[in-house]
């Protein structure tokens, strides 16, 4: 069973505590149920002290063992939950990112959030239901002491009950896991609306559609999940049904039998009715024990999923190092292939290009041209089906990645800005001014330590500020994929005019993602592509070079 699995693997206080500290609140519980039953039907005149003080400790030690049972279960649990949650988390930020995006964010996210509360919630109310079995297991001991016959009929009873209960849960059991996919379904739709926000609002149609969608989605998800609390509601009828029914079965049919005295079936009676917490706790907890035994299941088998992406990605690992600087990154024969969807597949390569230590490098062509793709594959985020980099001569491996990453800071065209600065030492105050200066922000934002006091800011600022946190970082290569394309036309033209060339007289190598053909000048060499291949590399070096020779020719020339 996953959920015993997942916590028998993970548990740090010993089994036999647990144990312990479970029976002692069974056992108290059962004794107030044994001393009420027996002290009620005594009619004394002088309150019989002993049986008092008795009562009085057997609920103490109940109240004791079962505080310290929750407490003990609620750190446990979540500190599982914890463990898995940090595991799940850790092993996202070490795996490649191809098979990533395969195995899908709301996937991931569900079983991040959704699972980890499934089993939270589930927890005290299984260890309250472990105890309830305790308790009734006790009183029928207590009936077979009272009652034998009451007891055979009552035992077989509640026998043939949780076979039945158990045979109708099957079905409840397997309903889970669809109403769980159709759930995650309903999470991809969401970030569909959240991630899409602005494509959303520019198109009524596409914003209509999107709602339907997600109103199916949500509707089937809704089915789903209703159709299981239905069932699940269901079979707690019918568990309370046949509690009642066995109580019937101990008031009506036992005292047929003419050797049951009625004393013993007012004690048994008692006795059962004192069980029907505990018995109705039981029932409710099964088909929370379903839930939390599928939500355990995926939890578990995302886990693997994840550690097998992690294992196949870290194979002959070398310690990582961090790379301050390079002569050339060669990339031999580079060719890379999604995997075909629909009998279609698109793919990159092969490419030769080599990038020269503070080069100014732009990569161009239309959308669907690769760009990215390669972009990727530069920077070690996919890994070539053929050919290699070469950093400096050497092959890079997949056990030197970590490394050879370490010389790229990189703005995705689908960024993410930090609002701390995780794993870069803040700059001073003067050289955060100037910087704020430089990208014109004064007033727009500022750096509290290593926190900015806010990034609500436009989607432009945005890319300034996530410029400046690269330059902050300063690593020697800079990766830009359409930097420019959210600035306004002024600072889009201080951007390729002076950011760009200061940059490069820093001595960044800097690769940019540009559509902006009258800036293609900037650049020392221009990258073309097209289908997924590089169609002509334009050197805008020699052209200066000519340039220069032309002017100096031109200044020389005799003006008689």
């Amino acid at each position: 069973m996953p959920l015993i699995e997942l916590i028998r693997r993970d548990l740090t206080a010993k089994p036999a505590t647990l144990l312990f500290i479970a029976a002692l609140a069974g056992v108290s519980n059962a004794l107030v149920m044994a001393i009420i039953n027996n002290s009620a039907g005594l009619y004394e005149d002088a309150l019989d002290l002993r049986t008092v003080a008795l009562f009085v400790i057997v609920v103490a030690i109940y109240v004791l063992s079962q505080r310290r049972m929750m407490q003990i279960t609620a750190t446990e649990v979540e500190e599982i939950i914890h463990r898995q949650r940090s595991s799940l988390i850790d092993a996202v930020s070490r795996s490649d990112l191809l098979p990533l995006e395969q195995v899908g964010r709301g996937n991931i996210l569900a079983s991040v959030i959704r699972d980890t509360q499934t089993i939270s919630q589930a927890a005290n109310l299984l260890v309250i239901a472990a105890q309830s079995v305790i308790l009734v297991g006790l009183a029928m001991i207590y009936i077979f002491i009272t009652d034998r016959t009451a007891f055979w009929l009552s035992t077989g009873f509640i026998a043939i009950a949780v076979f039945l209960v158990i045979r109708r849960l099957i079905d409840l059991r397997n309903r889970y896991p669809a109403a769980m996919m159709k759930e995650n379904q309903v999470f991809e739709s969401m970030r569909d609306v959240l991630d899409g926000f602005k494509e959303v609002k520019l198109s009524s149609a596409r914003r209509d559609a999107l709602l339907r969608d997600m109103a199916r989605v949500s509707i089937e998800a809704r089915d789903a999940k209703a159709d299981m609390q239905v069932k699940s509601g269901n079979e707690f009828v019918f568990g309370q049904t046949m509690i009642f029914l066995l109580l019937g079965l101990v008031v009506f049919v036992v005292p047929s039998f003419g050797n049951t005295e009625p004393e013993a079936v007012v004690r048994t009676a008692t006795a059962i009715l004192f069980i029907v917490g505990p018995l109705s706790m039981v029932i409710q907890a099964v088909p929370m024990m379903a839930m939390a035994n599928a939500a355990a299941d995926n939890l578990m088998r995302m886990d693997r999923v994840l550690r097998e992406i992690v294992a196949a990605s870290e194979v002959a690992a070398t310690p990582p190092q961090t790379l301050t600087s390079f002569e050339e990154i060669r990339l031999d024969g580079v060719a890379f292939a999604y995997a075909p969807v629909g009998g279609v597949s698109f793919g990159v390569g092969p490419v030769d290009l080599t990038i020269r230590s503070g080069e100014l490098i732009f990569v161009t062509g239309g959308n669907g041209s690769g760009k990215s793709t390669l972009i990727r594959l530069l920077l070690g985020l996919y890994h070539a089906d053929r050919g290699m980099i070469r950093l400096d001569g050497k092959p890079v491996t997949r056990g030197s990645f970590e490394t050879y990453r370490s010389l790229f800071s990189a703005i995705y065209a689908d960024y993410h800005l930090f609002r701390r600065l995780y794993g870069i030492e803040p700059p001073d105050v003067a050289e955060f001014d100037a910087l704020v200066k430089l990208m014109e922000m004064g007033g727009k934002v500022a750096l509290q330590g290593d926190l900015f006091d806010t990034i609500d800011l436009s989607s432009g600022q945005r890319k300034r500020l996530a410029l400046m946190v690269s330059m902050i970082e300063d690593r020697p290569v800079l990766v830009l994929d359409e930097w420019a394309a959210d600035q306004d036309p002024q600072f889009r033209r201080k951007f390729y005019r002076e950011l760009l060339p200061m940059l490069k007289a820093r001595g960044k190598t800097v690769i940019a993602i540009t559509h902006d053909d009258r800036y293609f000048d900037v650049a020392d060499r221009r990258v073309a592509m097209e289908e997924g291949r590089v169609v002509r590399i334009v050197d805008n070096r020699d052209a200066r070079i000519e340039d220069d020779a032309r002017i100096e020719d031109e200044d020389g020339e005799d003006p008689a």
